[in-house]
């Protein structure tokens, strides 16, 4: 008798950690994180869980806790799933390559839970006979020390990044393998067949309201009272839908206009907003550098779409530079480069 499939969660933060608590309430799999930055407090005493789907949980664990991926390869052990939860910063660290030690090939199934686009293209060039499974988590939690908060309940879509080197039967199999073993009655997990489409319907609002709002320190509502609105972030969004269009994937007609409305009410701030107050780096290159290295692969024009991301740039290498990850020269460097 065949015994549990082993899972292996990367980047049990806020979202990550519900997640994997989410598997373990299941209980059809041997569940190891990799816990970094709270690795020896999450080892000693678990997490602390307050979620509107599971209640107040003390002291959880899973079965294995890493810190780090390289000392989750354990000799003799073999994962059928790997779930990445971090953010992805490709631009920071590459993420097909991270997780390198503990892959299988052709075994292996890897779960991409993150924001952005076109997410699958570097596994699927990695791992060409391996599964790359997609999943769009809609989900207020975050950490803080080991405490995890949830306070928007867990809905996710799950579908696979289409690898022409599999066929859709093996592909949709283990699709559906990995939604056995998270979908329980505390949350929403289902299956939706086009990832693609999924992940150009959310860009409209991340690839443009998302972005201008980390660029101007606004919030939604300040946005369109501004007139940033009607005058960056709608152009943007019809860049958005005309990559889209070309790419084969028709939005609904009224798209911009529900999510224009999708913040009604509140002074909304979008997530690479927050992440630029905090001071940390952005998910740049998922969410817009993606798209438009696709508009160019499809011969679209999109002028403010590439204004945003060049201007995105400069706060990253800002970014960057306050979490130590750029080293600047004590002088400037000077350029003997002609400009005309």
């Amino acid at each position: 008798m065949q015994g549990k499939p082993n899972v292996l969660l990367v980047g049990a933060g806020g979202v990550g950690t519900i997640v994997a608590y989410g598997i373990d309430y299941v209980s059809k799999s041997n569940l190891s994180i990799v816990v970094r930055r709270d690795y020896e407090k999450v080892k000693d005493a678990g997490y602390a869980i307050q979620s509107v789907d599971y209640g107040n949980i003390e002291g959880w664990k899973p079965q294995n806790i890493y810190p780090s991926v390289e000392s989750a390869a354990v000799p003799g052990v073999t994962y059928d799933f790997i779930i990445l939860t971090t953010k992805n910063l490709p631009d920071i660290v590459k993420l097909e390559e991270l997780i390198e030690p503990v892959v299988t090939s052709e075994k292996t199934a890897i779960v991409l839970m993150q924001n952005g686009f076109d997410l699958g293209r570097p596994f699927i060039k990695k791992y060409p006979k391996n599964v790359i499974i997609s999943g769009v988590s809609h989900i207020g939690s975050h950490n803080s020390n080991g405490v995890i908060h949830q306070t928007q309940k867990d809905k996710s879509l799950v579908s696979y990044f289409e690898n022409p080197n599999l066929s859709q039967d093996v592909q949709e199999s283990k699709t559906h393998e990995f939604i056995t073993l998270y979908s329980n009655k505390c949350n929403n997990c289902s299956y939706f067949a086009d990832a693609k489409w999924y992940r150009y319907r959310k860009l409209v609002y991340n690839a443009t309201l998302n972005t201008v709002c980390a660029l101007t320190g606004v919030d939604t509502g300040r946005l369109d009272l501004a007139g940033g609105l009607e005058s960056v972030s709608i152009p943007a969004m019809k860049e958005v839908i005309a990559v889209a269009t070309a790419d084969g994937v028709e939005l609904p007609k009224d798209v911009i206009n529900s999510v224009v409305h999708s913040d009604d009410g509140d002074w909304f701030e979008p997530s690479m907003r927050v992440d630029v107050k905090k001071g940390n780096p952005i998910e740049l290159e998922a969410i817009l550098g993606n798209l438009l290295q696709v508009a160019r692969e499809l011969n679209v024009e999109a002028p403010v779409l590439n204004v945003l991301y060049n201007l995105l740039k400069v706060v990253q290498f800002r970014l960057k530079e306050g979490q130590g990850l750029i080293t600047l020269p004590k002088e400037r460097p000077i350029s003997d480069k002609i400009y005309k």
